[in-house]
């Protein structure tokens, strides 16, 4: 339910058998997701209520970048901005930045070369 506390890293290990470091990378991905927030010297709570708040964090890259492929800011052929860019920017970790990639690709927006990088689909003639 959104607001409640979700259970500490050690109260996870104790229930799921796993290692703290197990259970602080599973933590640390529903946080990129925007599932879970943090609350500093409170803990974790499940995150908002509203559609908005439910969005996760990749989505909203996701959406920021499509804009700007949308507005003209990056062109067909154009480097979208490295993994390592968009960690800054969007404050997130490589997976996410990768999953917002991911996200673009399968809608066909972006073509993501391995290794190379990521770019705006060319316009078909």
């Amino acid at each position: 339910m959104p607001g409640s506390l979700v259970p500490s890293e050690a109260r996870l290990c104790e229930e799921y058998g796993v290692a703290r470091g197990t259970a602080r990378a599973a933590l640390a991905l529903l946080v990129d997701d925007g599932l879970v927030e943090v609350v500093p010297g409170v803990g974790r709570r499940v995150a908002g209520g509203t559609g908005a708040d439910r969005t996760t964090a990749y989505g909203r890259i996701a959406e920021d970048l499509a804009e700007q492929i949308r507005a003209g800011t990056l062109a067909p052929d154009a480097p979208l901005p490295s993994e390592a860019v968009v960690m800054e920017q969007y404050d997130v970790s490589r997976n996410t930045a990768r999953r917002a990639f991911k996200v673009l690709a399968d809608s066909g927006v972006v073509v993501v070369r391995h290794g190379v990088g990521a770019f705006v689909r060319p316009v078909e003639p």
